[in-house]
């Protein structure tokens, strides 16, 4: 990466800070940021960086500091007027519409009466060409995969925006392919000056992509420089505040006795897939994104129809249903916690006590009470190490980490013997995943039956008994162990993709 850049700075941030009812959330962050560099943004779920994000996107003011564009200071960003955009986490694209509808929606061509869609196909067409990608104008978004809605959420921040771009956590969903398609992009924008701070939990990107470094911890800015004078376990440890080495888990040995089977099974998105899980083994599903990995732990929950047998403690479960897996102690946590993990609008307590809240409903004359509710939500938080300033508080103000750790907790409280996994530590930052992967194998040592999916192979090689690798709906491969070998892995559910 280049080391030297030009001119005075864009943006610059001085002694900038945000409260909350009290509560300091950014305090004191300090930066520059200039044309034609790439400036990583790290820390912890909760570590201030989306609240910092907001206020440079002019969504927040601060409560205290200044905000510099060109040296001048601004009482309020306007976005478009200074030539900032974002792509935050969740893409805000209308599905139905065409990609040109979707790059020009702030300002189409034309009037009320009569939209020029010519000259919108067109301004369009500039636009992912200056990204260097091909993606038809006229093609409705939720045609596309999400690598390329990524794109045409980028184009469409940088059609009035085209001096800072700041990208949050943009790789999440994204396949290796994908990635690196990405990746060209900020180099194209960084070369043509375009200056990018760059959020991600993914320390491997960051150190690849980025020129300079900013960590803050607890709303703190604890330190800044240069990537190329910094180790990642040192970025690591400056993160989450101690040191965090190469994980090595005694995952413990299988007991003998089968907890679940499936034969057989089938639907639209996988064929004849067929696996037993033992109790206290820690069974991981790899492959591509497209897989049908999620499609069969859906299925063997009961949440998709599907074909072939299902045995529990060798009884065979018949029909299969989400309520019949709920009574034979099987418990699914879903990859997509926003849309079908949390409830928004409720409190942690609330969202804690949902998937048993029979144990604690205790009917009277007058109504109803939640005897013990409380006692146990305190538990689990404690347990699962949520930090949260009360159980009363909307989880929709928690960090990722600690969403996560809530919707596991909830499970938990059900004292599963089965427990599916989709996904665990999508989005949550290192310290988060630790405790998470430490969880996971504290159940298993209980005698616990776990099926984990994950995108993440050092994840699944680090915490499995064995790994069945998927590729186009089937199991394209099994490894003990013992035989663990990610470059086979990747092979086999690679192969099996493109044979098709």
């Amino acid at each position: 990466m280049q080391e030297v850049f030009k001119n005075a700075p864009i943006l610059s941030v001085c002694n900038l800070k945000k409260s909350f009812s009290g509560k300091t959330v950014v305090d004191d962050v300090t930066f520059d940021v200039y044309p034609g560099e790439i400036i990583a943004l790290v820390g912890e779920n909760g570590a201030g960086k989306s609240t910092l994000k907001n206020m440079l996107c002019g969504l927040l003011k601060p409560s205290d500091g200044k905000i510099l564009i060109d040296g001048v200071e601004v009482q309020h960003i306007h976005p478009m007027e200074h030539g900032i955009s974002a792509v935050h986490q969740e893409l805000s694209l209308f599905q139905s519409l065409s990609v040109a509808a979707n790059i020009c929606i702030s300002e189409l061509p034309g009037n009320s009466a009569m939209i020029n869609w010519k000259r919108a196909d067109k301004v369009a067409k500039e636009q992912l060409d200056f990204l260097g990608i091909d993606i038809p104008t006229k093609a409705t978004v939720e045609s596309l995969g999400t690598g390329k809605q990524q794109v045409v959420e980028i184009a469409k921040a940088l059609l009035h925006s085209d001096r800072l771009l700041i990208l949050d956590e943009p790789t999440t969903s994204l396949t290796a392919p994908e990635r690196e398609k990405l990746f060209d992009i900020m180099e194209t924008l960084k070369n043509k000056g375009i200056a990018i701070i760059f959020i991600s939990h993914f320390l491997d990107e960051v150190m690849k992509m980025s020129d300079k470094y900013i960590v803050l911890r607890d709303g703190k800015q604890v330190d800044e420089g240069y990537i190329k004078d910094i180790s990642r376990n040192k970025l690591e440890e400056l993160m989450v505040g101690r040191a965090i080495g190469e994980a090595q888990f005694d995952i413990g040995v299988p007991l003998s006795e089968e907890a679940i089977r499936v034969e057989n099974l089938s639907s639209y998105d996988f064929f004849d897939v067929s696996f037993s899980v033992k109790k206290g083994e820690i069974l991981g599903l790899a492959g591509l994104v497209g897989a049908g990995r999620t499609e069969v732990v859906e299925s063997v929950f009961g949440a998709r129809k599907s074909t072939g047998k299902i045995y529990i403690d060798g009884k065979h479960i018949s029909p299969v249903s989400v309520s019949k897996m709920k009574e034979n102690s099987v418990c699914f946590v879903t990859e997509d916690r926003r849309t079908n993990g949390i409830f928004g609008i409720r409190s942690v307590r609330e969202n804690i006590s949902a998937a048993s809240i029979e144990r604690f409903v205790k009917r009277k004359i007058k109504g109803l009470s939640f005897r013990g509710e409380k006692k146990k939500t305190e538990c689990v938080v404690s347990d699962m190490k949520v930090s949260i300033p009360h159980i009363e508080s909307k989880i929709t103000n928690l960090s990722g980490g600690n969403q996560q750790k809530v919707i596991l907790g909830r499970w938990l409280s059900t004292k599963p013997q089965i427990i599916i996994l989709d996904e665990p530590t999508k989005g949550v930052d290192i310290g988060a995943k630790f405790d998470i992967h430490n969880m996971i194998v504290d159940l298993a040592k209980q005698g616990v039956a776990v099926i984990i999916v994950s995108s993440d192979l050092n994840e699944l090689i680090a915490l499995s008994h064995r790994i069945l690798v998927m590729g186009t709906g089937r199991i394209v491969g099994e490894f003990p162990r013992e035989e663990f070998d990610p470059v086979k892995m990747i092979s086999l559910a690679a192969s099996s993709a493109f044979s098709q």
